[in-house]
């Protein structure tokens, strides 16, 4: 289709002259019903969260693309790895892009999180790995790559492999130069993907620590993410993690006057484009496991791996 060369949009001549080979793209609101329907079904389909205190506010639907962030060290990864665990235990196929760590550190923490123990013995690594041979898929890489070898992984576990969602984490790892123009067109790429092959994709990035007397004890909002302001843009979805650093240290220190009705984690819902809930909801750390739980009484169901492949191997025989 001919129009108006960027530089020219000021000529108002030439637009006319060209007007016409807009037309083809008015839509007929006659064939706009179906597409609403499909539309309306895909919202209110997706991958669950593994706490009931978001059931029904938020979930990572197909076609999205989602940021998440938080400062460094508040548990990014431990917490998208919980969403990608529950995600497996439920029927989805799941692939992680862990460039931060390598990919049998990603296995082991992904275990523990199952059985609900920080090193589970090697006689259930197996028995997890047999579990999530067709629900995990784990990106061997954890170093810079470029954002075209990201895009071809993201697709190639999708086409290939079929998963649901894919987790990149995170950008600091995408070779992009610090060059803010290629970070919005990188961020751009990666929705039109989502949408494209209907998939989530879930994109990790660190957030700046605010400046002040607060520091990090301070939980950040959306206008926090390192780089540029239009990757918030481009996201459907921005989660926010937040650790209280604070209490923490009380809870490590045994401290009698520790307040636990204040929750020791905060997962902050600061966009959703196709769902009504924005805001906080408080979580609380598993005293033996690194997963999050819905209340100070600290319970998490595991996943029965043993049972799952037993299953498995008697609808196979």
């Amino acid at each position: 289709m001919a129009l108006v060369p960027h530089s020219d949009f000021q000529n108002i001549r030439i637009a006319e002259e060209l007007s016409d080979k807009t037309v083809d793209r008015v839509a007929f609101t006659s064939d706009l019903v179906g597409r609403a329907m499909k539309r309306r079904e895909d919202v209110s389909n997706g991958i669950e969260m593994p706490w009931s205190k978001l059931d029904g506010l938020f979930k990572l639907r197909p076609g999205e693309f989602v940021l998440m962030g938080g400062y460094s060290g508040h548990r990014k990864s431990q917490t998208v790895g919980q969403m990608m665990l529950h995600a497996a235990s439920t029927g989805h196929r799941v692939g992680m892009l862990s460039l931060e760590m390598p990919v049998e550190e990603t296995f082991d923490m992904l275990a523990g999180m199952s059985a609900l123990s920080q090193d589970p013995h090697e006689a259930y690594l197996k028995e997890f790995a047999q579990w999530s041979e067709e629900r995990l898929f784990l990106y061997e890489r954890s170093d810079i790559i470029t954002p075209a070898e990201c895009i071809q992984a993201v697709i190639g576990m999708r086409k290939f492999l079929g998963v649901d969602a894919v987790v990149i984490d995170g950008l600091m790892c995408i070779d992009l130069s610090d060059d803010l123009d290629q970070e919005k067109k990188f961020a751009a790429t990666l929705a039109a993907v989502a949408k494209k092959f209907g998939m989530t994709i879930i994109l990790i990035h660190h957030m700046r620590k605010p400046q002040g007397h607060d520091g990090e004890a301070k939980m950040p909002d959306k206008h926090g993410f390192l780089g540029s302001s239009r990757l918030v843009n481009l996201a459907s979805s921005v989660v926010i993690v937040w650790d209280d650093k604070k209490k923490a240290q009380q809870h490590f220190n045994s401290d009698p006057e520790i307040d636990d009705d204040i929750p020791d984690y905060r997962i902050s819902i600061a966009k959703q484009r196709n769902g009504k809930f924005e805001g906080t909801v408080g979580f609380y750390h598993h005293e033996k496991a690194r997963v999050l739980c819905n209340s100070r009484a600290r319970m998490y169901r595991p996943i029965e791996v043993r049972k799952d492949n037993q299953e498995a191997f008697k609808n196979e025989a």
